[in-house]
């Protein structure tokens, strides 16, 4: 979609980028894996305020109203080859949350895909000037002009707090020195703190980078050679690694595994809520016992619960993956640390067996972790 500016001060640009009535209407005349890309004007400076406070106020409607009207992934990029004096941003918003898998393609599996289904030219080059793999790469993390602006919201977003570097006090954490691994009866081996932890401590921040990726298309990849290929037979190992210890979530946009190699990964399942560390945001309010095991929570795995605007979880997408659990309530030492294995699940395919396994665990007929 590309007219007038947004910054343009006239009627009609008020029109088109504060009208969710035709905004709705390009949104049902879409297919289900329908993309939409708009061009959002001038990109913000660093020292620029919030959208909603200056000439850049239509922006920031148009960005609401493309969540509201139901688009389940925005991203939002800059372009410095427009043909105008400044670097020009542009908005692309999905349908479909699964697209986000093809927006964050490495930069090899882009180049791939650009010479997979564009011709070349008579010298066997890309015929594209200014568009390659690692052009791509760039277009996935947004400027820091985009957060700044973002960021200087009223209230300003809960993720700006946590998301913008490490700002956690030394005197607010549990480092990996505070816990110990211990025996956990049926459960094998269990994580137990040490010393008393306060409620809303982070815990073992230290380690909590030291995680094993699986993304989206190397998680496909791995199952589809384990599964079909026998000379995969070795790869097993890797993908019962993956499954057992990892969590699992939809961040980019399908199922992708991430496993803790640090302390962390020893904790265990709380049964009936009982859970006593989880991530920002987490609670017990579903546990195996109270889950429809038939229907996954739609928020299960993705980034965000509460809006698809979320520039500065965008730039940081690696460190909201691996920010490590806090402390939900008072630890005393001596007590095992639990998580609640149900927020580990993120594939809507996986929800109903993994809930009957936990209620499994809980009522003891099946170990939770093997030796």
């Amino acid at each position: 979609m590309d007219a007038l500016d947004p910054q343009d001060n006239v009627p009609f640009a008020k029109a088109l980028y504060d009208n969710i009535d035709f905004l709705r209407a390009l949104y049902n005349s879409m297919t289900d894996n329908g993309v939409i890309v708009m061009q959002l004007g001038e990109s913000p400076a660093l020292t620029d305020p919030a959208d909603s406070f200056g000439i850049d106020e239509n922006r920031a409607v148009i960005t609401k109203l493309v969540d509201e009207v139901g688009f389940e992934s925005m991203h939002i990029y800059e372009e410095s080859h427009s043909g105008f004096g400044y670097p020009w941003s542009y908005l692309v918003a999905f349908k479909s949350y699964s697209n986000r898998v093809n927006w964050y393609l490495t930069e090899a599996e882009v180049e791939i895909e650009i010479h997979d289904r564009i011709l070349p030219d008579e010298e066997g080059k890309s015929t594209l000037q200014y568009f390659d793999g690692a052009t791509m790469a760039s277009y996935q993390v947004p400027h820091k002009g985009f957060e700044n602006v973002f960021c200087r919201q009223v209230p300003m977003p809960e993720e700006c707090t946590y998301y913008r570097g490490y700002h956690v006090r030394d005197d607010y954490t549990a480092p990996a020195t505070s816990f110990e691994v211990k025996p956990s009866g049926e459960k094998g081996f269990g994580l137990y703190a040490k010393v008393d932890i306060p409620a809303g401590y982070l815990l073992a921040p230290e380690e909590s980078w030291k995680t094993v990726k699986f993304p989206p298309t190397t998680f496909e990849v791995m199952e589809e050679l384990v599964n079909t290929h026998p000379a995969a037979e070795e790869l097993k190992d890797v993908s019962e690694y993956m499954h057992f210890y990892g969590c699992q979530n939809q961040v980019h946009g399908a199922p992708e595994y991430m496993v803790d190699s640090g302390i962390m990964t020893f904790v265990n399942h709380g049964c009936n809520g009982s859970a006593n560390a989880g991530e920002i945001g987490v609670d017990n309010a579903v546990t195996e016992m109270t889950a429809d095991a038939a229907a996954m929570p739609r928020a299960h795995g993705r980034i965000s619960a509460d809006s698809i605007h979320h520039v500065a979880m965008d730039r940081h997408l690696n460190q909201v993956m691996s920010d490590g659990d806090y402390s939900m309530r008072d630890i005393k030492a001596g007590e095992e640390i639990l998580n609640n294995y149900l927020d580990f699940t993120g594939d809507a395919a996986d929800w109903e067996k993994d809930v009957m396994e936990m209620r499994r665990w809980c009522t003891g007929t099946t170990k939770k972790k093997e030796e």
